[in-house]
């Protein structure tokens, strides 16, 4: 796997610092992590990477800044992760409230 990327650049490394394969990372790492964690439900590592976008989302995220730093090429992509927020209809009435009273 050529990623252009070595040592500090990455979060998981070889000794070597070239980048760990997907499979043996999940076969070393992942898979042992998940059955001592004892959860009851299946948990995939791609799973981290869709509850990082629905909490940036969550935490106010501008969308398109999302959508680069998950490399979507289309906005409609990153936007299926909106649907996941419970609270999205409060923010949004709580963000327009903002600025509706600021003053100019």
């Amino acid at each position: 796997m050529a990623t252009g990327k070595r040592g500090e650049d990455l979060l998981f490394s070889t000794s070597t610092g070239s980048p760990v394969s997907r499979n043996v990372f999940r076969s070393r790492v992942w898979l042992p992590a998940i059955e001592r964690s004892a959860l009851r439900q299946r948990v995939r590592f791609h799973d981290l990477r869709g509850a990082h976008t629905s909490w940036l989302l969550a935490g106010g995220a501008d969308l398109k800044a999302v959508m680069d730093r998950l490399g979507h090429k289309q906005i409609q992509t990153t936007q299926q992760y909106l649907g996941r927020l419970p609270d999205a209809d409060d923010r949004a009435l709580a963000a327009f409230e903002t600025v509706r009273h600021r003053r100019s």
